[in-house]
């Protein structure tokens, strides 16, 4: 992390790169001495580097031409950012180009070169970054030329690193310190306390008389840290970007992590600590009310907010300090844990009683589990792939996965951390190169501005979700279950080979590195590829847009990850979720059945006027344009490649459209047609899905009907799905003095840590729709469903708790037509697994036998099917078969089998498989690990006693529409009558599994539809699908 961002860069660890004592070290203070020369690192072997999937020479790169391919430039940017990020000396400007501008002049008695552009660049007369050594950061027209201190704050005139730099707070100051201290360590490394350290007013001995504050420090090694962009300095100063996203990424969902610090309180059923935010019922009370800091909205109205808009947040609270009052006090003894449930509304039982001893203990649960992934911090910030820093640096400035840097500042240590896998005081991380990222381009001057990677979201959306590996094809198998052959609720169907770790999967874990671990776990826990049904493709494949070459940043620009963009009226508002703040739409890109993606008037990343597409806030996509002839191309942000965006109408119309750049290949597609056509009867929508004889079908009420109407491309594009379903977790009082846990808010000394955090059941298999705050129905996952225990001061264990959420949803059993077997709370995820068809190497979308029941279902299994939709329908778990199961299930992606099973699943009325009893040990004759929490040792099967079944986990929604479970997600827009209601369901504000109508029209053979006409999960055509599909 730390002091890697330009001039403030002092030594720590080991010496610098040539073998000076360091400024805090024993050698004291050395004379100024401008450095003459630079340490020569050995530039990185460019000549056959392979960057997706394509080996670039960068020896034969001509950086001297405008016009080169900057895909070429990006990899070899990439391979050597010292090298070929930086202009070429020995390129002529062009003729048009006008000559660089001359450095503003210095302010009143400073000198004419600052001392930290002499020290780290090598510039000697001016501030204009001339010198041999650090790489210009903020090289953009107009802001070319800032000064060190403009952003970093310290002594432009001082002598030698010492009287440069602004010294450290006393209690993380010198390496020795560092060394012996853990919590002044913590402090160092992650930043989280800095802003709180005491006292907040210093002096230090080489600085004489002169006062330092923390933010003073806290701007000196990183000028993009929110506390300090806040206060209108570093990043946020006035003339830079005071106005518009130094006011709107503090208050942002993505720097407060407010969807899962406020989430969390909602899904256990504690009041909102706003009085005003709570019992709002347009937003389900759900409103946010925490974050790791204050902050506040002044431009927020009550009387126009939008769903799950607040005026203001405050800081997530911390109980758990070393010598507090939590320290010997026996009213947070483990035993009476239970009795602060709060069970006085009959309606919500089961919910944490607010500002209890347990209330304490959930949010102090939330700051140790989940309490490091936001922008107020820089994080763990202490093993491969987990180096970053804090507030804009954090995405602005790329931390190597290493942590190492690559930049051409000669003092910074070249070799921290010694050990990717785990980082050592007095170490500190690094970012790769002082170049600051943004959108791909080449910038006058000659330096090549590359897009903010992957690589600078993998770190922290790694969680519950695990959305970026999902992107790139990897599943995380947190407990090892496929190497260990316990993979549930099936092993792949041919054990030998039909799974892949990503040992060599040189993303994760690089041969040049030699890392063991990314994000602390090992290859085996990452899995490539797995083949559950044999029949040789992976069932767990890349998102397309992955594979086409688009980064995250693609999809998720300005408007989304800052919280405003220009002219956006919504910007800046403080909302609860992080669905609520995201404004990209797949139709956005691609359009509609009826309709072409909408367009305006917009100025691209290039500079070009051109007709952008808009987000579904109105904001234009900059690089996404239509051109004359109507076709719409994307120019990656990430890699600036230029790509051929279809659009929905051309594939499902049959308008003898074209590929632009492949004339032979027409778009339109048969099979999407019927998908996703309007059966209208009309050429101009498709041809949608027909049935040969649509009164036995039951096809009724369905004039002009397309699945898109109702449906997010999601629910049938998304291949596969992150499923974690069963989530044990434990913090345990530990005042040992040899211990140490420190805050990850206030980085103060604790008493807690976390003793576990389990995730029982991780498969790609099963397949859930619900309906989403946008009111479609869309896929989801069964996520965060949690076990709570508390071991306290005593050594004992309280017993496992399980909660309903502040709306009563989750553990509320045989109350108003719920199930006796709750199925808990969960929080919806997108998934990120976008397939566009099935081929011999991978699966593809969920075509209709994943979500409809057939005619061949029914003639297959149809009395298999009537005995579990009575036996399962009335919890007579005795009489489930569960190898059928597993056979419907386990062994079957995409419902290959064609099996009416998996379809009950799909609907959320539930499996069987996923039971539980009251400690959250599962409940089955499947699963032979013996390493499952809370089973005492013993694996599941050996202990199978469907008397001890407490919760159905993925039995989220009864016959008739009543839900078992919630979401933490309120409706975004409940007036709308063209959305998915769920007005048969309790809740009906918020989010969650599927309504009645539609539970019994896809899974019921009595009521429901029974498709004769069908597309399987090979793609191919059935029953009389072929006379439609042509």
């Amino acid at each position: 992390m730390a002091l890697s961002l330009g001039c403030s860069e002092e030594v720590a660890g080991t010496p610098p790169a040539n073998g000076d004592q360091g400024p805090m070290g024993d050698g004291g203070a050395p004379d100024f001495q401008m450095p003459d020369s630079f340490v020569e690192i050995a530039p990185r072997d460019c000549n056959a580097y392979d960057f997706q999937g394509t080996s670039f020479n960068c020896s034969l790169l001509d950086r001297c031409d405008p016009n080169a391919d900057l895909l070429y430039r990006l990899a070899c940017c990439d391979c050597d950012p010292a090298v070929y990020c930086n202009p070429d000396p020995s390129c002529q400007p062009p003729e048009d180009e006008p000559p660089p501008p001359d450095p503003p002049p210095p302010p009143p008695n400073e000198p004419a070169v600052e001392s930290c552009m002499m020290c780290h660049n090598g510039a000697r007369e001016r501030n204009d970054y001339s010198g041999q050594g650090m790489s210009n950061p903020h090289p953009f027209p107009g802001a070319e030329l800032i000064r060190c201190t403009q952003c970093h704050g310290g002594d432009a005139a001082g002598q030698g690193p010492i009287g440069s730099h602004v010294p450290a707070p006393p209690s993380i100051r010198g390496d020795q310190l560092l060394i012996q201290d853990p919590i002044a360590y913590f402090n160092r490394l992650t930043l989280a306390g800095i802003d709180k350290l005491e006292p907040a007013v210093y002096t230090a001995p080489e600085t004489g008389d002169r006062q330092w504050t923390n933010l003073d420090y806290l701007q000196f090694v990183n000028p993009g840290d929110l506390r300090v962009v806040a206060e209108g300095r570093g990043c946020g100063a006035d003339g830079c970007h005071f106005n518009q996203h130094g006011q709107w990424v503090p208050r942002s969902v993505l720097a407060g992590s407010i969807g899962i610090f406020s989430g969390n309180r909602f899904a256990g059923g504690a009041d909102n600590r706003i009085a005003e935010n709570r019992g709002r019922n347009k937003d389900g009370d759900s409103l946010a009310d925490v974050a790791p800091r204050a902050f506040d909205n002044p431009a927020y109205s009550e009387n126009n907010r939008a769903v799950g808009e607040v005026g203001r947040i405050v800081e997530q609270r911390e109980v758990a300090d070393f010598n507090g009052t939590m320290r010997d006090n026996a009213v947070y003894d483990a035993n009476n844990l239970a009795n602060f449930l709060d069970n006085t509304d009959p309606s919500r039982p089961n919910r944490i009683r607010y500002n209890s001893p347990l209330d304490e203990l959930w949010d102090e649960m939330t700051s140790i589990t989940c309490g490091d992934c936001h922008l107020y911090s820089a994080g763990a910030n202490n093993r491969y792939a987990d180096f970053r820093s804090s507030g804009c640096t954090a995405c602005h400035m790329q931390y190597s996965l290493d942590g190492r840097s690559r930049s051409t500042d000669r003092n910074v240590n070249k070799f921290e951390p010694a050990n990717p896998d785990a980082i050592a005081a007095p170490e500190r991380p690094h970012i790769e190169a002082h170049q600051i990222r943004n959108v791909a381009k080449i910038l006058p001057g000659g330096y090549f501005l590359r897009g903010i990677s992957d690589e600078a979201c993998v770190g922290c959306h790694q969680g519950s979700n695990r959305t970026v590996l999902q992107y790139w094809g990897i599943r995380l198998d947190q407990n090892a279950d496929l190497t260990n052959g316990f993979q549930y609720p099936a092993n792949p169907a041919d054990n030998n080979g039909t799974f892949v770790d990503t040992q060599n999967d040189q993303r994760l874990y690089p041969a040049a590195v030699n890392n063991n671990t990314f994000n602390g776990r090992n290859f085996t826990q990452y899995i490539l590829e797995e083949d559950y049904d044999a029949d040789g493709r992976d069932d767990t494949p890349p998102d397309v847009h992955y594979e086409a070459g688009m980064g995250c940043i693609d999809c998720h620009g300005s408007r989304d990850l800052h919280g405003g963009t220009a002219d956006d009226p919504t910007s800046g508002k403080i909302q609860s979720r992080q669905d609520q703040a995201t404004a990209i739409r797949c139709e956005n890109c691609h359009g509609t059945v009826e309709n072409y993606a909408q367009t305006k008037d917009c100025v691209t990343y290039q500079g070009q006027p051109a007709r952008c597409a808009v987000d579904r806030l109105g904001n234009p996509l900059r690089h996404v344009t239509m051109d004359p002839a109507g076709n719409v191309w994307l120019v990656s942000r990430l890699s600036t490649q230029r790509l051929y965006v279809p659009q929905t109408r051309d594939t499902v119309v049959n308008n003898n459209k074209t590929h632009p750049l492949q004339p032979n290949r027409f778009l339109y597609n048969p099979k999407a047609s019927y998908a996703m056509g309007r059966a209208d009867g009309s050429p101009q929508t498709g041809t949608g899905p027909q049935q040969a004889d649509p009164i036995a079908a039951r096809v009724r009420n369905r004039v002009n009907f397309s699945h898109l109407d109702r449906m997010d491309c999601a629910s049938c594009h998304a291949s596969w799905t992150n499923n974690c379903i069963g989530c044990h977790l434990k913090n345990q009082y530990d005042v040992n003095p040899a211990n140490y846990f420190a805050s990850n808010i206030t980085g103060k000394r604790t008493l807690l840590f976390q003793a576990n955090a389990d995730f029982v059941y991780q498969t790609p298999i099963p397949m859930y729709l619900g309906v989403n705050s946008h009111g479609k129905l869309t896929q989801i996952s069964p996520a965060e469903k949690f076990f709570y225990r508390y071991q306290d001061l005593n050594g004992n264990e309280s017993a496992v708790l399980a909660f309903s959420d502040r709306l009563g949803e989750g553990n509320n059993p045989n109350n108003a037509g719920r199930n006796a077997f709750p199925a808990m709370q969960m929080n919806q995820m997108a998934p990120h697994s976008i397939r566009g068809a099935v081929n011999g190497e991978y699966e593809g979308p969920r075509y209709c036998v994943s979500c409809h029941l057939n005619t061949d279902q029914l003639n297959n299994f149809g009395d298999e099917y009537a005995d579990f939709l009575d036996d399962y329908g009335n919890n007579n778990f005795n009489n489930l078969d569960f190898n059928l199961l597993q056979a419907h299930i386990g062994f079957n992606p995409g419902n290959q089998l064609n099996s009416p099973f998996f379809v009950h699943m799909a609907t959320g009325r539930g499996t069987g498989l996923f039971l539980f009893d009251q400690n959250g040990c599962p409940v089955n004759p499947l699963d032979e690990n013996p390493n499952r929490q809370n089973c005492g040792g013993n694996a599941p099967a050996d202990i199978f006693n469907v008397n001890n079944v407490v919760y159905d986990l993925d039995r989220f929604v009864e016959f008739n529409g009543i839900n078992n479970s919630g979401s933490t997600h309120p409706m975004q827009d409940p007036g709308n009558p063209n959305l998915v209601r769920r007005i048969n369901g309790t809740n009906a504000e918020m989010a969650g599994p599927m309504p009645g109508d539609m539970v019994q029209l896809l899974s019921d053979p009595n009521v429901g539809l029974v498709l004769d006409s069908w597309i399987d999960a090979d793609g191919n055509a059935q029953g009389g699908a072929a006379n439609f599909i042509q």
